[in-house]
């Protein structure tokens, strides 16, 4: 079985996919790295994929792991979370739209999907803080609010969630065009700053490496 580590064969040696997954995890943490993709015999997996054990027990001819540093993994995931807030708010505008048309289901449906991404958001920033790349007194530090920012969204999300349950169209129309859009702005550009600090961490560790 061949294992490649980011495009380079290694001297690696395993009889199932487990065993290579072991092995390369071994070795990318010596380097302070952390597997983000691994592909068998060209097929993407996921971690579906990797968390079953028969699946995992399969031989193969080659495996590819793709590895990134965690303050890169972290900067990713800020920047991409970033926009899904801008979306999520611009989501969130059809929705009142909608409302304000009496375009009801319309305006739930755009409404649920902007739900689901702030779930999403919340969830990859809370995942991205576990990295141990930076940490909340150290954002503080920076100047960057980030438990504010959340407490402030926090809130927002159960007024609207109190709107939805009180069936009034017009008071979610109102949440979400005049309310919402000053808490998501905030929001993203506490990312955005998030961002910015995590970059400099990612480009001082690979000036390091060189």
């Amino acid at each position: 079985m061949r294992i490649l580590l980011d495009n380079r064969e290694t001297s690696l040696r395993a009889d199932t996919v487990a065993v290579a997954l072991q092995e390369a995890s071994i070795m990318v943490e010596r380097a302070g790295r952390m597997i983000v993709e691994v592909e068998v015999d060209g097929i993407a997996w996921d971690e579906e994929d990797l968390s079953n054990a028969a699946h995992t027990a399969r031989q193969a001819s080659e495996v590819r792991f793709a590895t990134a540093h965690p303050a890169e993994l972290l900067r990713d995931t800020l920047a991409h979370a970033t926009d899904a807030v801008l979306n999520a708010e611009q989501i969130q505008r059809n929705a009142a739209k909608h409302l304000q048309s009496n375009r009801e289901g319309e305006g739930l449906q755009s409404l649920l999907e902007a739900l689901a991404i702030w779930a999403a958001v919340q969830t990859a920033v809370s995942r991205g803080l576990e990295l141990g790349v930076v940490s909340r007194d150290s954002l503080r530090a920076d100047g960057i609010d980030l438990d504010g920012a959340v407490a402030v969204l926090d809130t927002q999300l159960r007024a609207l969630r109190d709107t939805m349950q009180s069936q009034d169209p017009t008071a979610v129309s109102d949440c979400l065009m005049y309310e919402f859009p000053k808490t998501a702005k905030r929001f993203a550009e506490t990312l955005a700053a998030m961002t910015n600090a995590v970059a400099k961490i990612a480009s001082a560790t690979r000036s390091a490496a060189q």
